[in-house]
């Protein structure tokens, strides 16, 4: 890849070779003496994308930076408020040696620089239907990891070939255009979700994802367009039962989701937030903020049970807990209820409102008429409301806010340069004066 990852990483011969189930067991190489284009071929480039797919999806905790930057949390006396978790939730100490940061940074450009050689190979093997198919999934996932990396920090390398040389920032800009412009590979190329199931990429995922992406290029009327086709090609409906879409293997509502075997990723969400000796016992580092106890959702709204949880313990002490997630179930990227709330953002009134609605009376709340939706700002912060309630611990929170122009309202952002997260200061330091640490760290 290039000189400023310094790290020894498990490379997409590592996933390869695990999922063929032969050699070690892990591979410790740096990424310059990974496997070459040349060494993929039409009849074991699926294997390669296999272990793509694996290794796209980071740790547990980096998915849920948002929530914890966006303050649907706070520590526990478990963690504290100096903990990597305490810096992100009070801004106070963080810097460039933040763990999540680092854990970010390297996650995403070793699974580039993976997608980068797939990518070379399949345009050498051709345009037969299968390869161009792989080239669009692959495709995708380097517009997800470019997704992840833009929102986290900002001004990022672009690679799209493979080098040795260190690569100063590239401005933002240009980083959502190339997101785009895999994104339309992948809907033009790829195949249909009826085709392909959730667990592997597909038109309407690709679709799904470029959603979310015009809606942060502020370009609301062109997510609504394809929001809408989403939900209309692939006839998902918003899940009668909330708990179902995170807790069963079915993941109702998925319109993409990795796949998260105990046998491979083996990733348990509950983890980070039941206390240990619950049935799904964890870490219990963070918790749900006040705001989130008290405010954020009625009292008939059926997703507080759901994503809230008191349980007492042995001692008769009692702690309240984000109940969210159970046990080891697929990792959703994408579901039909975030397409219904980008319509409803980007339709506005009247029209956006009556996706807002559909979904508010399935989660047992009533209607809003116009009147109570308002128009302009009013009727965004409503909308902005409905997201952190239906999409709590999903990881938009943060970003929903640095998109709308809110997030320097939050307490723990001191100034705009806090918006985005610094870059690893041992990139920075190896780069050789290349790499630019962002203003404010």
């Amino acid at each position: 890849m290039f000189r400023t990852i310094k790290i020894k990483i498990f490379t997409i011969v590592a996933a390869c070779v695990l999922l063929l189930g032969s050699c070690s067991e892990k591979l410790d190489l740096l990424p310059e003496s990974a496997v070459s284009p040349d060494q993929i071929t039409a009849t074991n480039i699926k294997f390669f994308l296999n272990g793509l797919y694996l290794r796209t999806f980071g740790e547990r905790d980096d998915h849920f930076l948002n929530d914890l930057r966006g303050g649907n949390y706070t520590w526990t006396a478990l963690s504290g408020n100096n903990s990597a978790y305490g810096a992100l939730i009070t801004g106070n100490t963080l810097d460039d040696r933040s763990t999540f940061s680092s854990r970010i940074w390297a996650n995403g450009y070793k699974n580039i620089y993976n997608a980068n050689i797939i990518l070379d190979a399949a345009e050498k093997l051709g345009a037969d239907a299968g390869i161009t198919a792989v080239k669009a999934e692959t495709s995708y996932l380097r517009a997800y990891l470019y997704y992840i990396l833009v929102t986290t920090f900002g001004d990022v390398p672009l690679i799209t070939v493979n080098t040795t040389e260190s690569i100063a920032k590239t401005p933002k800009a240009q980083v959502w255009e190339q997101i785009n412009k895999d994104l339309d590979f992948a809907i033009a190329n790829g195949r249909s979700l009826k085709t392909t199931g959730f667990e592997t990429v597909s038109t309407e995922a690709a679709k799904a994802l470029k959603a979310r992406v015009l809606l942060a290029l502020n370009d609301k009327a062109g997510a609504a367009r394809l929001a809408k086709e989403v939900i209309d090609e692939t006839g998902i409906s918003i899940a009668d039962n909330y708990g179902d879409i995170f807790r069963t293997a079915g993941a109702p509502e998925a319109i993409f989701a990795f796949e998260n075997l105990k046998s491979e990723k083996n990733l348990r969400f509950s983890a980070l937030f039941w206390p240990y000796g619950t049935a799904w016992a964890g870490s219990y580092f963070v918790q749900p903020a006040d705001y989130v106890l008290n405010e954020l959702y009625p009292d008939q709204d059926k997703r507080k049970a759901v994503n809230i949880q008191r349980i007492t313990n042995a001692d008769g002490t009692f702690n309240t807990i984000v109940s969210k997630y159970w046990d080891v179930q697929p990792i959703i990227i994408s579901r039909i209820s975030e397409m219904y709330l980008i319509c409803a953002e980007g339709l506005q009134q009247p029209d956006g409102l009556k996706y807002l609605n559909i979904l508010r009376i399935k989660r047992g709340l009533t209607a809003l008429t116009s009147a109570e939706a308002g128009s302009g700002d009013q009727y965004l912060n409503l909308v902005l409301e409905e997201r952190r309630r239906e999409l709590f611990s999903e990881g938009f929170l943060f970003f929903d806010l640095v998109r709308t122009d809110k997030a320097t309202q939050l307490s723990n952002i001191k100034t705009a340069d806090k918006l985005v997260m610094p870059i690893p200061g041992a990139q920075v330091s190896l780069s050789g004066g290349i790499l630019i640490q962002n203003p404010g760290y």
